[in-house]
């Protein structure tokens, strides 16, 4: 089952098809940043390396980089591939419920993402928050503000929430329709 959205943004009022529209646009907007932060570290890598045999000397803060860059990606992307549906999930456990259950299980599976999404937003706020007024650096060649690694945390954590609870109400619309479209 692939939704587009999973909250179905074709249905509802102008206001909430242009709140979907909108969180639909961020979402792509964050997985655009993972991209091209891949083909930075891609090429950051390359650079590495010739650097290390033609100069003589390689770059070490291309290195710190690269692995922060890791950590950016897999935040920055994760919304987008939770709304594609694409995240490793418990579906061989739901697909062998009876066809009753299954809209339950998973409803509550999205509830379960959607709460622990807001308490990993919460505690990142907390935690950029805090190393952004401390002025917290990490011990890097560059010594990095730990605000700015920590930033996409409370980002995508959000976004994970929001497009649960819309992955939630998708399924509930399909169930519906199903319903409705059997007993016809």
């Amino acid at each position: 089952m692939t939704h587009s959205s999973g909250a179905g943004t074709d249905a509802g009022s102008p206001f909430s098809r242009g709140l979907n529209k909108a969180i639909d646009s961020c979402i792509l907007a964050l997985a655009a940043i993972a991209g091209v932060i891949v083909l930075f570290l891609l090429l950051a890598v390359c650079f590495a390396t010739l650097s290390r045999y033609l100069f003589r000397e390689p770059f070490a803060f291309l290195i710190d980089y690269s692995s922060y860059s890791l950590l950016f990606i897999a935040f920055l992307g994760s919304p987008w591939l939770l709304q594609k549906r694409g995240h490793v999930s418990i579906d061989m456990v739901v697909d062998a419920l009876p066809p009753g259950i299954k809209p339950f299980w998973r409803a509550v599976i999205d509830l379960l993402i959607a709460c622990i999404s807001v308490v990993v937003c919460c505690i990142g706020v907390s935690l950029t928050y805090t190393s952004f007024v401390n002025h917290v650096a990490v011990d890097d060649f560059l010594r990095t503000p730990k605000w700015v690694l920590m930033a996409p945390i409370p980002v995508s954590s959000f976004f994970l929430a929001v497009q649960s609870v819309r992955n939630m109400i998708g399924n509930f619309k399909a169930d519906k329709a199903g319903r409705e479209g059997g007993a016809a």
